[in-house]
């Protein structure tokens, strides 16, 4: 035998059934001790383990909350909070003291951003949109 699945089991008799395991540059055979789906399962489910993760730690970096307040409040809203969008929402904060403040879209809550987070400055972008067109 020139292989064994350490999840499954297959085993690999012949230099075609080794094909069945994954590339290896540091195993004896050049092949992984998984076969090719074992070792696709375990990818899978080691990168939904690093999203969670990094959704834990990047939650309580960014808000200093925990992931389960963090989906409660995003829970409030299925749709952006200024144009109705439903893709690419994101948990929109005051930056001053940290508080939740709504659900927006990506394309909402960086505008908001770029003019400071503070509503003067949207007022003058409301005026100025509101002015008539030069000719």
């Amino acid at each position: 035998m020139l292989r064994k699945c350490i999840d499954c089991g297959t085993e690999a008799h012949t230099s075609s059934e080794l094909e069945n395991f994954g590339k290896s540059n540091v195993s004896k055979h050049g092949r992984r001790n998984l076969c090719i789906p074992c070792g696709g399962k375990r990818t899978d489910n080691s990168s939904k383990r690093m999203r969670d993760w990094k959704t834990d730690h990047q939650v309580k970096r960014r808000y200093a909350i925990t992931r389960t307040v963090y989906l409660k409040r995003m829970a409030t809203s299925d749709r952006c909070e200024v144009c109705s969008k439903t893709e690419e929402l994101c948990y929109d904060h005051d930056h001053s003291n940290m508080k939740f403040r709504g659900v927006l879209c990506r394309g909402c809550n960086r505008s908001i951003g770029q003019l400071g987070d503070t509503l003067e400055a949207l007022k003058r972008a409301v005026r100025y949109l509101e002015k008539e067109v030069k000719q």
